[in-house]
């Protein structure tokens, strides 16, 4: 079973550590917001409850006289409710003078102002004590605080109940309800912190008529003290969740930069100080095994070293087969000159002559050869191309050849209608130039296939065979066949240089194609399969 293989790339990694570095202050703001407005929802909905409620009972009560509110009959019904409101509850007469109050009930006037100045006193001292008693709340109101202080001076708000010390009720909301309709108002009030006091002010109807008006207040003080606690709770919680992202921070920055560093020591100590390079030390790179970039850039480390150190071996082995190749030529030319010093008859002089002309004619073809693979492994992304015809372009090619093989028979079948190809027109010659040749010079009968095909789903594709009713070739040399210099010919056949397939064998690597050797199922010898990929 192929076991799945899952990449966690590195870019996700760091933008799940910013998500949540940025998630966690973004989340607490937004649910204080959303809790600070849900709370005044709630407490205006309470209001108009409590005072539509207050409203009905007056409204429908034995004891109004001449559909007028009596002030004995308005203290008595909230007496009668034992304090069991949360909330500062109003009943005024239709001209907005004030009837009853649940802060009053049983205190004078001065009682009253005194116990709202015990209460602001209260609420200072508490207000003040909850800001210092901790270190975090002061820790996060800093830049409040510097805001502060470097702003416009803010409005100065009152430090009690709007309507205090007045006789008549004149405000928005109880002009509203003198008219017969909901009433409702929002005011800043100060008392060591500014706070928000909501009014909702009902009308009392008796038979269509306003005979009173019910006001219901309440501040947001108590709001401010559970914002307060929960700023506290939300401070410690992104003070432990920014802890969280600095280990985070850490650990990635270790993964990251960690096996970087190695990577590139270890890319350094791969090869010593003359290039050459320690293949063993490629299987130790760090992060081979990982799914994500650090483990791409390290296999492809290796694999880019690899195919370094294959091309460097690869540059002394051809020197030395060069080396060699040349050394015979060279050799027989040598003898041949030391030959002619003595005295020979002219047949024997013309014999060695031609010798030397031979064996340099073969050089020739030598450097030749060498000239064009080093032109194919250099030529890379600078290869230029243009379309190539490949029914003209095969025909001349095979036309030509025939003059040099005129007892060998020659069959040419195009796939497809006058197909054409984007290609290096030298490359191309070469490809096909040097494999028709060389199956001509084993068989005197050789058939080309050529042309382009695209099975379903698959990129079109550059398809050539050239088989031949030769001898053959064995497994065994099927691969040794495109090595330079190799050739299973006659000692004596001077006229190829064994560079015929290695040349082809260099086109097809350098056009990322793939080049086979089998057995002909229809002549018998050997039939060459070559396959590019098109862009």
């Amino acid at each position: 079973m192929k076991k799945l293989k899952i990449r966690f790339p590195i870019s996700i990694q760091i933008s799940i550590f910013l998500i949540i570095a940025v998630f966690v202050p973004v989340a607490a703001m937004m649910m204080l917001k959303t809790y600070e407005s849900q709370m005044l929802a709630m407490i205006e909905n309470s209001n108009v409850q409590q005072a539509r409620i207050l409203s009905a009972s007056l409204s429908s009560s034995e004891f109004i006289n001449q559909n007028t509110l009596d002030e004995a009959f308005a203290q008595n019904i909230l007496q009668k409710m034992n304090g069991n409101f949360d909330s500062r509850i109003r009943i005024l007469d239709y001209e907005g003078k004030l009837l009853a109050d649940s802060s009053r009930l049983d205190k004078t006037k001065e009682d009253f102002e005194k116990q709202n100045s015990r209460n602001a006193s209260a609420y200072e001292k508490t207000s003040k004590a909850k800001k210092n008693e901790s270190f975090i709340y002061r820790l996060f109101s800093i830049p409040v605080r510097v805001y502060r202080k470097l702003k416009p001076p803010a409005a100065v708000y009152s430090n009690a109940d709007y309507y205090s010390l007045k006789t008549v009720y004149d405000g928005e909301e109880i002009k509203a309800a003198m008219q017969g309709r909901y009433g409702a108002k929002t005011r800043i009030s100060s008392g060591g912190q500014v706070s928000v006091t909501l009014y909702s002010a009902v009308p009392v109807l008796k038979d269509e008529k306003v005979i009173g008006i019910v006001l219901v207040s309440r501040s947001t003080w108590r709001i401010l003290q559970n914002l307060y606690e929960l700023r506290t709770d939300l401070a410690k919680v992104f003070l432990w969740s920014l802890l969280v992202v600095i280990v985070i921070a850490f650990f990635l920055g270790f993964i990251i930069s960690l096996p970087l560093k190695k990577l590139a020591r270890q890319t350094t100590e791969c090869a010593d100080k003359k290039g050459r390079i320690n293949t063993e030390k490629l299987n130790q790179f760090a992060g081979q095994k990982r799914k994500d970039e650090i483990g791409d850039l390290s296999r492809s480390f290796k694999t880019l070293i690899n195919k370094l150190d294959s091309k460097i071996k690869f540059t002394q082995a051809f020197a030395s087969d060069v080396n060699h190749e040349f050394k015979n030529p060279l050799a027989a030319i040598r003898s041949s000159c030391d030959l002619l010093k003595q005295d020979l008859s002219k047949q024997e002089r013309e014999q060695f002559c031609a010798a030397i002309t031979e064996e340099i004619t073969h050089l020739e073809q030598l450097l030749t050869g060498v000239r064009n693979i080093s032109k194919i492994d250099g030529s890379g992304a600078e290869m230029e191309t243009e379309l190539i015809p490949l029914v003209d372009f095969t025909n001349n090619i095979v036309s030509r050849i025939k003059k040099n093989y005129p007892n060998t028979q020659f069959d040419t079948a195009i796939l497809g209608n006058n197909p054409k190809i984007n290609f290096n027109p030298d490359f191309f010659e070469r490809l096909l130039t040097n494999l028709i040749d060389n199956a001509a010079s084993f068989a005197n009968h050789v058939q080309i296939t050529i042309g382009i095909i695209q099975a379903p789903g698959t990129k079109k594709q550059f398809k050539l065979f050239v088989c031949d009713n030769g001898k053959g070739i064995e497994e065994a040399e099927a691969q040794k066949i495109f090595n330079r210099f190799y050739s299973n010919r006659a000692q004596t056949d001077s006229g190829h240089t064994g560079l015929g397939l290695s040349i082809v064998k260099a086109i097809v690597d350098e056009s990322e194609g793939e080049i086979k050797v089998s057995k002909s199922s229809t002549l018998g010898g050997a039939c060459f399969e070559v396959t590019i990929p098109l862009k």
